[in-house]
């Protein structure tokens, strides 16, 4: 009210018209006054018995112009209003106290007119080029943003009945920002590999890794709790973010990846900043916002040191020294630990050695690379001349490649803990997935990770029936062991360790490090999604490819969703708050380019197969 009687003050020269539909709703605002006098002193409740803050004074009263005024009292201010009013009389009337209720409804409907009058003045003086969000965004000041329009609830009647068009009330109702809580910043960059290879920002990725990282750069919201902000360059679909939203998951901050967007963002307050990988591009490209990160907040870890952790050459060397120090007989021997080499005669050489010892096949991987890229596999010791001609050129590019045995696979795991400060050690978890024929990321399991196995390999993950903790055991030591020399580097922060459970001649083995990302994995976010998923179901997070889609008669990745989604739409449990079975796109499929993320949740694993199966598609693994 005070605010209202402030304005008129200020802006003399402001609109006759402007002036009187203000006082008209200061007349209104001291009405509702009084009634909340006359209900309090009915209950017996003092008025100032009850301390106040006094936020909106401190948001509102600096205001300089009357645009200032409708923006950040009208439109954000009472326009919240349109919420708390409506969600607090129908908590008044389930408590029987029909006098309150009946005071919140006047409120409620006098707000929708002071939201219109605000809108009315808004329209005529916001920039004529700008959408109603856009110009609304653009006008609100510091500490006011679009969040603050929004209270308990979200009334979409009585936005449309104050004027509000429907584009706008999209945008607002998607919207997530921070009301106080400074937010973790996410970022994929999917070519950290490649970049760390390069050492210096400015890498131009292949053609694969660039259409990934359109069609995934909104992937972190999967990680993110709410107010949390991601950078991208366009935003998902309202329609998608509000299935998402309406299924339970937190929708985070959109925040342009441009200078622009980052200027605005680096005046803010951030609690960490959390790109896919660290690397040169993601430093360079959070360099700005390091300024608002709190004394020991997760800030940058990039330098030459962390860079050798990328090296398949390090995780390989640390199998062999983790190998050489246990006595269990599960773990595989020293023999399939993988050798670094430099020249193409050293792996030739590397190549016949391993021959000898019976392993005729083998892999040599390029030191950088991620999810299967940058193999070449090899039979009877020889390479192809395009073979050679690709080592030579990962040689000229990378310096190196690790040579060693493939295994006979019969299960892919990984290891998922937290480095943190003084290298202190979170484990989250355990996850199983699966790749394709050439090694590449298909898909994880989410929460089972016995779903489909044969009872020999049930057995021997939980230690043939004498410990059943084998896992989580041995999940909590290679943590410990890795985490000191990760935190030597100057890492903190996620790490992923691909482990195998492979066939060796008669027995199974483990291979309990494969490789070691310092980084965001996949199966990382998979296991971030069994909080989504009943612990009774089974669920498959994958990655589908236009290719695959087309192959099955869709003409994109969009029309593939629509199919899926309406044939087995996902369901809740009867309490709402995890999925109970069905299909849901993970990532807007409408802006898909090449690759999407669905999630299938089911009674068991015949069920979720049977999902793709419905529409011509196949889970190979």
């Amino acid at each position: 009210l005070e605010l209202m009687a402030l304005a008129l003050l200020k802006f003399p020269q402001a609109p006759e018209k402007f002036r009187r539909g203000l006082v008209q709703t200061l007349k209104d605002e001291q009405e509702h006054v009084r009634l909340y006098q006359r209900r309090m002193q009915e209950i017996g409740v003092q008025f100032g018995e009850i301390p106040v803050g006094d936020f909106f004074w401190k948001a509102i009263g600096p205001m300089e112009t009357p645009m200032d005024f409708v923006t950040g009292l009208s439109l954000t201010l009472e326009q919240a209003n349109l919420d708390y009013a409506r969600h607090y009389a129908e908590v008044y009337r389930q408590l029987a106290d029909l006098e309150t209720a009946a005071i919140l409804e006047r409120i409620y409907r006098d707000e929708i007119g002071h939201v219109k009058h605000g809108l009315t003045w808004f329209r005529r003086w916001q920039e004529a080029e700008l959408s109603e969000w856009d110009a609304y965004r653009q006008a609100l000041r510091f500490p006011l943003g679009p969040a603050r329009a929004k209270g308990i609830g979200f009334n979409r009647a009585g936005r449309l009945q104050a004027g509000l068009s429907a584009d706008y009330i999209d945008e607002l109702e998607l919207f997530s920002q921070s009301r106080g809580r400074c937010p973790a910043v996410y970022w994929f960059n999917a070519n950290c590999e490649e970049q760390v290879a390069l050492g210096r920002p400015g890498l131009t990725p292949s053609q694969r890794v660039a259409e990934l990282e359109d069609d995934f750069q909104a992937l972190p919201m999967l990680l993110c709790v709410r107010d949390d902000v991601v950078l991208l360059r366009e935003k998902p679909s309202p329609t998608f973010l509000r299935r998402m939203q309406g299924l339970g998951f937190a929708i985070p901050e959109f925040v342009e990846c441009s200078a622009d967007g980052l200027v605005a963002l680096a005046e803010r307050k951030v609690n960490a900043l959390r790109p896919w990988g660290w690397s040169p591009d993601s430093a360079e490209l959070f360099a700005p916002l390091v300024e608002g990160l709190p004394r020991g907040g997760e800030g940058p870890c990039w330098n030459e040191a962390v860079r050798s952790l990328y090296a398949k050459s390090w995780g390989a060397a640390w199998l062999g020294e983790f190998l050489a120090a246990q006595e269990a007989d599960y773990f595989c021997g020293t023999d399939v630990v993988g050798t670094a080499c430099e020249t193409t005669e050293q792996v030739l050489t590397e190549i016949g050695r391993l021959g000898e010892e019976g392993f005729d096949a083998v892999v040599i991987k390029a030191i950088y690379g991620s999810s299967g890229r940058g193999q070449i596999h090899c039979r009877g010791g020889q390479l192809r001349a395009e073979q050679r001609g690709r080592l030579e050129n990962i040689l000229r590019q990378q310096g190196q490649v690790v040579v060693e045995p493939w295994l006979d696979k019969v299960v892919d795991l990984s290891l998922h803990f937290d480095v943190g400060t003084e290298g202190a050690v979170t484990v989250a978890g355990w996850t199983r997935f699966f790749t394709d024929g050439r090694g590449q990321y298909r898909g994880s399991f989410v929460g089972s990770l016995t779903a489909g196995l044969d009872e020999e390999v049930k057995r021997f993950l939980y230690g043939d029936g004498r410990d059943a903790r084998r896992l989580p055991k041995l999940g909590e030591q290679l943590a410990e062991w890795l985490a000191e020399p990760l935190c030597a580097a100057g890492y903190q922060g996620p790490v992923g360790v691909d482990a195998m459970v492979c066939r060796d001649r008669d027995r199974l083995r483990l291979k309990p490090i494969v490789e070691v990302n310092p980084r965001t994995t996949m199966g990382r976010v998979a296991l971030k999604l069994q909080q989504a998923v009943n612990s009774a179901r089974t669920a498959l997070w994958l990655v589908i490819s236009r290719r695959e889609v087309t192959a099955a008669g869709f003409a994109d990745l969009a029309e593939c969703a629509a199919a899926l989604e309406a044939a087995h739409p996902a369901r809740m449990m009867p309490d709402g708050k995890q999925l109970s079975g069905g299909v849901l796109f993970t990532t807007d499929p409408a802006q898909a380019r090449s690759f999407a993320t669905v999630l299938l949740v089911g009674e068991s694993l015949a069920e979720c197969e049977g999902y793709l199966r419905e529409v011509g598609l196949e889970l190979a693994r």
